[in-house]
């Protein structure tokens, strides 16, 4: 059993080593957190010896990224004098959310051996978007670690039966602090009040959770409409003419390309339960109603208005689906045929869990920009599947061979790794 433990540390030591030499060497999976990290740093530079002014001033630097992490980068910047040190800092900080998962696993794979549990919180040393960002300091990722925080504590509040209202507040709390580093996960305060609701119903209790998420709202109001340093611009339209983000082309955009990036992180667990589907499978489908019909179908009828090809050009995007298949002639019909495949897979998987689809909803409307990046989905989608939509052909933690999983989702996770290096090293002369 020690040498099964020791070979676990091992790998983990040996994927902690990957990430310091990837931050020697600058490496960036995905192609523009390097240039991105860059563009923020030349801008807080100009701003840095008066903070005051930074503070009240900060629209003046025409970002969309929340000023609590530049604050953040500033003060180390200052103490250091030198931005590798913040780098090393960042690094390290994002370690802290492999921890975090691994104490939800506990909570939600009761059956899973710690030595397992470990390995799948090892996992994380193979997203790309935890590599880049780790790496090259975002503020999604830090505003990341405070959301992890919130989902464990949720986890603590369903499977508590004292102290409810404390793991709650709790809850309210990181994810207040994970929505001011990075707004985008403000749209889970929904989903998670829907939870509230199902355990307190109308109630004191649910009446405290809603006033203290209205407390916590006051200096970001305060901030963005009284001292008016409006900087959540999701429109994008600076760099792509004649494309609003409230406009038909970007709600077929988002229809078409999401589902075909979800799918990815679905799909181990299709494979892993591929006997109970093939079993179930006509069951399951029988239980589909007209509206899921209609959302299966609907890629279609969107292509009229699908256009992404302008936005991929000038701000990239668009998942390892899309920029497969960009160069094939009727990309487009084939792409939406893969997004009408991925939405039936997605809805036979999440189909009897109500919690799943209001998680998914929440996870589609944090991100209305007219820009589609994997980045903003991939973590999220992986933690959530393990620790909230561990439900009917999702769950996993009663399955039998568990050291047969966990190699399926390691060599899984690392072929999506060696297709970001394939995108980024060998595909970009077909640019």
């Amino acid at each position: 059993m020690s040498t099964i433990k020791n070979k676990q540390v091992q790998v983990i030591l040996f994927l902690y080593l990957t990430m310091i030499i990837g931050l020697l060497v600058g490496e960036d999976l995905l192609g523009a957190a390097e240039a991105d990290y860059g563009g923020i740093l030349v801008r807080l530079n100009v701003h840095r010896e008066d903070f005051n002014y930074f503070f009240k001033n900060y629209i003046e630097l025409d970002l969309r990224h929340s000023p609590v992490f530049q604050i953040f980068h500033i003060i180390i910047l200052n103490l250091f004098e030198n931005d590798f040190f913040f780098r090393i800092i960042n690094l390290h900080l994002n370690l802290v959310m492999i921890i975090i998962f691994y104490l939800s696993l506990k909570i939600q794979l009761v059956n899973f051996l710690k030595k397992d549990l470990l390995a799948i919180s090892a996992i994380f040393f193979l997203i790309p978007t935890f590599r880049s960002y780790s790496i090259w300091p975002d503020s999604f990722l830090c505003g990341f670690l405070f959301f992890m925080l919130s989902i464990y504590f949720l986890l603590k509040f369903i499977n508590s039966k004292q102290n409810k209202n404390y793991f709650a507040y709790l809850n309210i709390i990181s994810l207040a602090i994970s929505s001011y580093i990075s707004p985008n996960f403000f749209t889970f305060s929904f989903f998670y009040l829907f939870i509230f609701f199902q355990h307190f119903n109308v109630s004191k209790n649910l009446l405290k959770i809603i006033l203290l998420n209205i407390f916590l709202s006051l200096p970001a109001i305060y901030y963005i409409f009284i001292m008016e340093n409006n900087f959540i611009d999701f429109d994008g339209d600076i760099w792509v003419q004649n494309i609003n983000t409230i406009s038909m082309t970007n709600l077929a955009n988002k229809i078409i390309i999401l589902p075909t990036i979800f799918i990815l992180y679905f799909l181990p667990f299709l494979i892993i339960n591929v006997k109970n589907i093939k079993k179930n499978f006509f069951l399951e489908i029988k239980k589909l109603n007209i509206l899921h019909y209609f959302l299966i179908i609907l890629p279609l009828p969107m292509l009229r208005y699908f256009s992404y090809s302008e936005i991929n050009s000038v701000l990239g995007g668009g998942g390892l689906f899309y920029n497969l298949l960009k160069f094939f002639n009727y990309y487009e019909v084939i792409l939406s045929l893969v997004s009408s495949i991925s939405i039936l897979i997605i809805l036979l998987l999440t189909n009897n869990s109500l919690k799943s689809k209001i998680f998914l909803i929440c996870l589609i409307l944090s991100s209305p920009q007219l820009t589609i990046y994997t980045s903003y989905f991939d973590l999220v989608l992986f933690i959530s599947i393990f620790l909230i939509m561990n439900e009917g052909l999702l769950r996993i933690d009663n399955l039998f061979n568990k050291v047969k999983i966990i190699k399926v989702f390691f060599f899984y996770y690392f072929l999506i790794l060696s297709l970001y290096v394939f995108k980024n090293q060998y595909y970009a002369w077909m640019q």
